[in-house]
């Protein structure tokens, strides 16, 4: 299966410190390791090597050198993880982890789960930012902050601010519309961890524009023809089925969740509104959708679940 949790050394290349993540994977660390521990528990003591691209024709005798291409590996199994250009800038393991130990050593910043996925070609690391904060009385989320990369050309590293409901262990980006919540470094260019920090602004500006944006979906109520239309309007890009959207089981479950059945639903304040209807759609991707726990994980933060929940925020916050 191509989507998930590596574990081609034998063990589930996740680490974490606190509770248990939502997806139940991992080697549980204490809250005071070191980036080395961290580093090695979560599967990323390794770099990403190059070679050049051979291949043999019978016009010659021995390989030749295909230009402009080379082949990325591994330096502990040795298992290939892409061809890709000359162009292609690699950000190490050890570069995405150090991009949060020197965060943590300037303090505000907690390492909380960190790895790879697809056989290594995808590592993140997941660190908290302060204290959590109420969308409605005894409905705490908590901001993040999300650092992940590829070495097969799929993805471009990605720094982003999230953030984790803790009731239920949602993940709702909070971008709310505005790319500030986000940078992107394509593999053309090279990273430069400094700058990053400095264009995210460590993520202060987002969190407050994510509580007042999500203070006000609370205060919106929906009733069931609005939620009817926007669940419809949601899975519309992602519905290639012969029955009607209606009828789909992502459609019924959703409505499902929304009209009570969510964790969290019995919060007064958040039945019946749009910050309900965002969690409905944001417990789905993140508990529901998917085959398994470790498929689940890679799609909720950076494949089709992250693009669900991201548009369900921006048809919400419209």
């Amino acid at each position: 299966m191509a989507h998930m949790i590596d574990n081609t050394t034998g063990t589930n290349a996740i680490a974490y410190a606190g509770k248990t993540p939502w997806h139940g994977l991992g080697q549980a660390l204490s809250a005071d390791a070191s980036i080395e521990t961290w580093t090695r528990e979560a599967g990323l003591a390794y770099d990403v090597l190059e070679s050049p691209v051979l291949f043999r024709t019978v016009a010659a005798s021995e390989p030749e050198t295909f230009n402009g291409r080379k082949v990325l590996h591994r330096s502990d199994t040795g298992a290939p993880l892409a061809v890709v250009s000359n162009g292609y800038h690699v950000v190490q393991p050890a570069e995405v982890m150090g991009f949060f130990d020197n965060l943590v050593k300037l303090g505000g910043f907690q390492l909380e789960t960190a790895g790879a996925l697809s056989y290594g070609r995808r590592v993140w690391a997941l660190a908290s930012v302060g204290a959590g904060a109420d969308i409605v009385d005894g409905d705490t989320v908590k901001p993040y902050l999300l650092l992940g990369t590829s070495y097969d050309g799929t993805m471009a590293t990605v720094a982003k601010f999230t953030t984790v409901r803790v009731v239920c262990n949602n993940t709702i980006t909070a971008a709310l519309g505005d790319n500030t919540a986000s940078v992107r470094v394509l593999h053309s260019e090279r990273f430069d961890a400094d700058a990053v920090r400095m264009e995210l602004g460590i993520v202060a500006n987002n969190w407050e524009r994510f509580l007042i944006e999500s203070r006000k979906l609370a205060g919106v109520p929906m009733g069931a023809n609005d939620a009817d239309a926007f669940v419809a309007e949601l899975l519309k890009p992602y519905h290639t089925g012969k029955i009607d959207i209606s009828d789909s089981r992502a459609y019924k479950r959703i409505m499902q969740l929304f009209n009570g059945a969510a964790i969290g639903s019995d919060i007064a304040g958040v039945t019946g509104t749009r910050w309900g209807m965002l969690n409905a759609v944001t417990e789905l991707v993140d508990h529901e959708r998917g085959r398994s726990d470790n498929t689940r994980l890679e799609s909720a933060w950076f494949g089709t679940g992250a693009a669900i929940k991201n548009r369900a925020l921006d048809l919400l916050a419209a």
